[in-house]
C-alpha cells in the first residue's frame, strides 16, 4: 500500500505539470509593440464639451508609410477622478488616416488613451492631452 501511495502521488504531480506545459502553450503569446508616429487634429479647436471628431494620421516611422488596416479604439479621461471614460471605435479613410467621434460631457482637462491593433498582429498605443475643454 505504500508503494501505491507513492505511485498516485508520482502520477498526480505528473499529471499537474502536463497541465502546466499545457496551459503555458495555450497562452496566446505576448503582443509585439509597434512603433508608429502620430499626428492629430481635433475639430473644433479649440475643442468644446460635446461632440468632438478625432483625426488621427499613423505613419510607419521606418518606412514612412501610412499605417493602414488598423483596428483603432480611443479612451478618454478626464484628468480628475470620478468621471467614467468615454469610448469610440475610428473609422478608417485610407492613407493611414482614421476619424473618431468622440463625446466629451464635462469641460476640463481630457487626455485620451489611443489603441490600434495593426493587421501583422502587432499593437501600438499613444496618448493626446486635451488641457482646457471649453464649456458650450
Amino acid at each position: 500500500m505504500h508503494v501505491r501511495r507513492r505511485t498516485q502521488h508520482g502520477l498526480t504531480a505528473a499529471a499537474f505539470a502536463a497541465l502546466c506545459l499545457l496551459a503555458a502553450a495555450c497562452r496566446p503569446a505576448a503582443r509585439q509593440e509597434a512603433t508608429l508616429d502620430l499626428a492629430w487634429k481635433v475639430v473644433p479647436e479649440p475643442p468644446r464639451v460635446g461632440p468632438v471628431r478625432l483625426e488621427l494620421t499613423l505613419t510607419d516611422p521606418a518606412t514612412r508609410r501610412p499605417a493602414e488596416g488598423a483596428r483603432v479604439r480611443v479612451e478618454a479621461n478626464m484628468s480628475h477622478a470620478g468621471m467614467r471614460p468615454v469610448f469610440a471605435a475610428a473609422s478608417e479613410e485610407g492613407g493611414g488616416r482614421y476619424l473618431a467621434p468622440v463625446e466629451l460631457s464635462m469641460a476640463g482637462d481630457w487626455f485620451l488613451l489611443i489603441e490600434a491593433d495593426l493587421p501583422d498582429s502587432r499593437i501600438w498605443r499613444g496618448q493626446i492631452d486635451l488641457p482646457g475643454v471649453r464649456p458650450r
